[in-house]
């Protein structure tokens, strides 16, 4: 018999935590006590999604999944430093610094160990943080995570340099305005000519405060910081080559057929990171896009849950 989540209607709080002398933004999905703006079941696995390079809206972009699962674990969107509603900040984007900011929300939140899910770039992070800070990491899961491969540092490379290429220009557009709240109203006007269209989810509607929401983090991004990311992009996949997951540590590692097809160093690249030996690693292949949860919710869902269920 397939596995669900419950359908019980999903609840979220958002907030801002205080990491270093910045504001983060944060969004809790699950079943939450809202007088003390916390889960009310301390005792179930918490899963903390981080998003993929540059991602206007982290928390919106994560909705349809976050509260797909929030029935089995207690989730935690985190928007980093220059995504989402979170502050920008002049701290360069190695990923000693990105994933000291992370450690940190953690310990804000109180978050003693978790499962990260870590989607596209965050999956450098992540690979990185559970060697950096083993004491917070009990299990992850990676969605189309990016991986080192000299079969593949051309396409990256040039992924690279379109992707500084698209956030300069933008940035140049937001510049025509003379604020950004102007620019955020314009959007706002007109999303298609600024190219701010919610995520097209198969099966999922967005609300009204959704939109408000994404449009509000559209206008802000493409950032300084984000753009300082994008350039440390190679130094920090340099990080880890060679690095493979822990043959102790539960993963689940989730990759878009569509890739594979295209670039078969792709399949290779992930593989060479996994133990099958160990029992505790597991590959699937989803039919979709990089970003498999949209075309493909239900087979996302269904591959956690039986995955979740063996630990």
């Amino acid at each position: 018999m397939p596995v669900q989540a419950a359908t019980n209607e999903s609840c979220s709080i958002s907030k801002f935590i205080t990491v270093g002398n910045k504001e983060m933004y944060i969004v809790l999905y699950g079943e939450l006590d809202q007088n003390s703006g916390t889960f009310a079941d301390q005792g179930k696995k918490i899963l903390v999604m981080l998003p993929a390079l540059a991602v206007p809206s982290p928390n919106i972009y994560f909705k349809p999944l976050a509260e797909a699962l929030d029935s089995v674990y207690n989730v935690v969107v985190i928007e980093p430093f220059g995504y989402g509603l979170s502050d920008t900040t002049e701290s360069v984007r190695t990923i000693e610094n990105i994933n000291s900011e992370l450690y940190e929300a953690l310990e804000v939140l109180d978050i003693d160990t978790c499962t990260l899910l870590v989607h596209s770039i965050a999956g450098i992070y992540g690979l990185y943080f559970l060697y950096s800070y083993p004491e917070k990491v009990n299990g992850i899961i990676s969605m189309d995570n990016t991986v080192y491969a000299e079969e593949l540092s051309e396409a990256l490379s040039m992924e690279q340099e379109y992707m500084l290429w698209a956030a300069e220009k933008f940035d140049t557009l937001r510049n025509t305005f003379n604020s950004t709240e102007e620019f955020e109203a314009a959007i706002v006007a007109d999303p298609a000519q600024y190219g701010a269209e919610l995520p097209d989810v198969v099966g999922y509607t967005y609300s009204e405060s959704d939109m408000e929401e994404y449009f509000e983090a559209y206008a802000n991004s493409s950032n300084k910081t984000i753009q300082n990311e994008i350039l440390n992009m190679d130094g920090n996949l340099e990080s880890i080559k060679g690095v493979r997951f822990p043959s102790t540590l539960p993963v689940l590692t989730l990759i878009s057929l569509e890739n594979v097809q295209a670039m078969p160093a792709w399949k290779t690249a992930h593989q060479v990171q996994l133990d099958f030996n160990s029992g505790n690693h597991e590959l699937h292949f989803i039919e979709g896009t990089h970003y498999i949860w949209y075309t493909n919710l239900i087979g996302v869902v269904q591959s956690i849950l039986e995955w979740e269920n063996k630990y």
